[in-house]
């Protein structure tokens, strides 16, 4: 794990180096079977760059991912940076200032997604790219239960809602955060957690994903052709 985690840091410091900005993290093996699987007692996480973002309404041309797997999840955004050292999950829910629904785009370069726990964190936990859609302002008491669904081209996916998770985005979130800081990474205002799958992944096809979370859709479409430069 450590040397995954290494590994994950050098390619991040590569990224930033070549100009890209880092802008969040990503929580990945949240539920207690994943984490079973590859023997982790904990979730482990990645970093996202802005290179990563995807603005609402561009499209995605698939040729230019590897493996990609859809997930939904519910990305919090910082009002403000935390200091380093323990956090109490009260200081952690100040410090959000904002939720909006998300896509994660998670690509992976392992072939067939067989891994093991260190080569996926070596992946950077698979962060391919990312979207966010309308962002509401946050209310830890309010937005502990949220229910989503998901479609394809007007086809049901899935639905559900945070409350019956057995990993709830805001333990997620905080677990999150006590260990960006115990790892000596930074949790600054701006930055997105997207705070881990809520549906199985999804094989993707051209076609349009539409999730509906927070009183919101937010809209991704895939095409098969490059989009045009």
């Amino acid at each position: 794990m450590s040397t995954g985690y290494a590994l994950q840091r050098q390619a991040l410091e590569q990224r930033l180096a070549s100009g890209e900005q880092l802008s969040g993290w990503k929580i990945a093996f949240a539920g207690s079977a994943a984490q079973a699987r590859f023997g982790l007692d904990e979730p482990v996480y990645g970093s996202l760059t802005n290179a990563m973002f995807v603005e609402p309404g561009n499209p995605v041309s698939l040729p230019r991912l590897i493996q990609p797997k859809l997930e939904i999840e519910l990305a919090f955004v910082f009002g403000r940076s935390l200091p380093a050292g323990h956090c109490r999950d009260e200081d952690i829910l100040a410090a959000i200032g904002e939720v909006a629904p998300a896509f994660e785009i998670a690509d992976c370069r392992w072939q067939q997604w067989r891994f093991g726990a260190g080569a996926f964190l070596a992946d950077n936990a698979a962060a391919g790219l990312y979207s966010l859609g309308q962002r509401v302002a946050f209310n830890a008491l309010r937005h502990a239960c949220i229910a989503y669904r998901l479609e394809c081209d007007g086809v049901l996916c899935g639905v559900g809602d945070t409350l019956d998770r057995e990993d709830s985005p805001l333990q997620n979130l905080c677990w999150l955060v006590r260990r960006l800081l115990a790892d000596g990474q930074r949790v600054e205002a701006g930055q997105v957690v997207l705070s881990g799958s809520l549906l199985a992944p999804l094989d993707v096809q051209p076609a349009t994903y539409r999730l509906h979370m927070l009183g919101t859709e937010l809209a991704l479409v895939f095409v098969a052709d490059p989009a045009p430069a």
